[in-house]
């Protein structure tokens, strides 16, 4: 009986996780999104970045490592910390160091809120697009 709340327990956390983190990564005012003839291979890896999330990286194949594993989707999850240490010089400016966690990381939730109130569309003028803040909903919260 101990063993099936705990794997429910397990599952309702990762699912938790899985899409809290999904939201976060997607939303972020930071990264540009672009149409076809301006994306590249790289462009699109380095428009993802890395972020702390406590003890979750540890038993979570240490996800805290996103821009390496996107660079290099190849790498084995038990490398890319290695990975990213030894990719940081190389990438030096386009590489964003992650704001550091506490073990669980509730920073997180500051990156959510600021996000629904300042992310709420991506304008399709010009190449390169970022989040743009839609001042009527702005001024209404």
């Amino acid at each position: 009986m101990l063993c099936g709340w705990i794997l429910l327990l397990t599952c309702i956390i990762m699912a938790m996780k899985r899409n809290f983190l999904g939201i976060v990564e997607s939303q972020s005012y930071l990264f540009a999104h672009c149409h076809y003839k301006e994306w590249s291979y790289l462009r699109g890896g380095l428009t993802t970045i890395d972020r702390d999330y406590g003890w979750i990286n540890n038993i979570h194949h240490d996800i805290g490592t996103h821009v390496i594993h996107h660079l290099f989707p190849q790498i084995p999850h038990y490398h890319l910390i290695e990975a990213t240490e030894a990719a940081k010089p190389v990438l030096g400016k386009y590489y964003r160091e992650p704001k550091k966690s506490s073990p669980l990381p509730f920073h997180l939730l500051g990156e959510l809120v600021r996000s629904l109130k300042k992310d709420h569309y991506v304008s399709d003028t010009g190449d390169v697009l970022y989040y743009q803040t839609d001042d009527k909903l702005s001024k209404e919260k």
